[in-house]
């Protein structure tokens, strides 16, 4: 059965035309993009061949670089063996190019092999392409979910020294910008300030969009070196905003990348545009009078020009507890150990509590040291607020008077004493004389013991 393409049918068809007089050769060969003399040849090859004529001699024929079948094949049967099982195909390639039966493979490239490894079943490619993903729907109503962000730019060009950065929070259903101001830094302090400034005009939203800054909590997976890190379950981190956020009954949800929360991060793009020029035209060259401009003309311009319909007409703000102190929750937060003498330390500095305070207070127990975010300092134990007395450092001892320098007279070095030659022993001391056991000098025998007879007299 002879195979065609739809190139291969166009081409016939013109083909035919001109066999058939239907078409002039030039024509045919402009529609065709040949030259002439290829054009006759074809259709010279036509009134032989029928419709094969247009399909390429080499299609269907083994490669003139092709390698021997019986090498694929060795090659395919040994990478099948199970101590080769899970190696991909570059590592199997330089396994087996060192096997002494398959010194031909040297010839092959990787690439060629791991196209065997793919037709042969052995090795089935993994997609790295772009995971799909989907634009996600705006919320319904007003409230289910803000999202918020902060954008460090020159927002004042070169009439304020340095950048700053822009915090926002956006409602999600209708586009409008809910909270906004410029600060110096995006740090946690910032974010909680605007965030209580937040619950406190509309109240509580269902659900907070941020990204992954620390101040606002990460997912960390612990160690644990018997389990591969892909396998650890990722952990929350406890934050200030998300214990308080908590606590409040409001969702928090941490981004993975920056294009999922992309109606902030869109709404900079056009303010960093947008809000830089106004910002010039109108003079601002101050943070507090950026601040002014912020409130008073482009947010409620923002929301008039970009603001949208929600779905859902009902707003999904939910009223702030009675009970709730929002700066208590948002608070900075250590904790001490009281002393036996009823102290606490904090800071490099001790406090005592006072003995109309300590009811239900014992040495041993926790007192939270709370630091708001308008820097005043309140001590908790458990619900109850305490109001310890600093204590006065112990003034320093004054460092010692350093002794006056004095200029020394240089003294004269005596010379080394000489030391003393070792005695030498004598001539006659027992060191020069020559030992010999025949000739060791018998000990003085005791009195109680009568003399030894020499051997003349024994014999006589």
């Amino acid at each position: 059965m002879l195979h065609m393409s739809q190139r291969d049918r166009d081409r016939l068809v013109l083909i035919r035309q001109v066999a058939e007089g239907r078409m002039p050769v030039a024509r045919g060969a402009e529609l065709l993009e040949l030259s002439r003399r290829q054009v006759y040849r074809i259709v010279a090859r036509f009134e032989v061949e029928g419709d094969r004529a247009v399909v390429h001699r080499s299609r269907g024929r083994p490669p003139n670089n092709a390698k021997e079948p019986e090498l694929r094949a060795t090659f395919l049967e040994r990478a099948k063996a199970e101590v080769f099982t899970g190696f991909g195909p570059t590592l199997l390639y330089e396994h087996l190019v060192r096997d002494p039966d398959l010194t031909a493979l040297a010839e092959v490239h990787a690439t060629t092999c791991r196209l065997w490894l793919i037709q042969g079943g052995v090795w089935k490619p993994r997609r790295r392409g772009q995971r799909h993903r989907r634009a996600r729907p705006r919320r319904q109503a007003v409230g289910e979910l803000v999202q918020m962000d902060g954008s460090d730019h020159a927002w004042l060009e070169d009439r304020y020294p340095g950048r700053f950065c822009l915090l926002k929070m956006i409602d999600d259903a209708t586009n409008r910008i809910m909270m906004a101001r410029f600060v110096p830094r995006e740090n946690g302090p910032a974010c909680r300030q605007l965030i209580v400034d937040y619950l406190r005009e509309h109240g509580r939203p269902v659900a907070l969009y941020v990204d992954k800054a620390g101040h606002y909590g990460q997912k960390t997976r612990a160690y644990t070196p018997l389990v591969p890190l892909e396998e650890r379950e990722a952990e929350p981190t406890e934050s200030i905003i998300r214990r308080a956020l908590g606590a409040l009954n409001i969702g928090l949800i941490l981004a993975n990348s920056p294009q999922a929360k992309g109606r902030v991060e869109r709404a900079f793009g056009t303010s960093q545009d947008r809000l830089v020029k106004e910002l010039r035209v109108a003079g601002v060259s101050t943070l507090e009078e950026a601040n002014v401009f912020l409130q008073e003309r482009f947010i409620p311009f923002w929301n008039e020009r970009f603001a949208r319909v929600p779905a859902d007409p009902r707003d999904r703000h939910r009223r702030l507890p009675k009970t709730a102190d929002l700066d208590r929750l948002f608070a900075e937060t250590e904790v001490r150990t009281v002393a036996g003498d009823f102290t606490l330390r904090w800071r490099n500095r001790r406090f005592q509590i006072p003995k109309e305070q300590a009811r239900g207070l014992g040495p041993g127990d926790k007192i939270v040291v709370e630091t708001r975010l308008d820097r005043s300092v309140r001590f908790r134990f458990n619900n109850r607020y305490l109001e310890p007395d600093p204590i006065a450092p112990l003034p320093k001892p004054e460092p010692r008077p350093k002794p006056a320098a004095t200029k020394l007279e240089p003294q004269t070095i005596a010379p080394p004493r000489p030391r003393p030659a070792p005695p030498r022993p004598g001539p006659d001391h027992p060191w020069r004389r020559p030992w010999h056991p025949a000739r060791r000098q018998p000990s003085t025998p005791a009195a109680s013991q009568p003399a030894l007879s020499t051997p003349s007299a024994a014999g006589d």
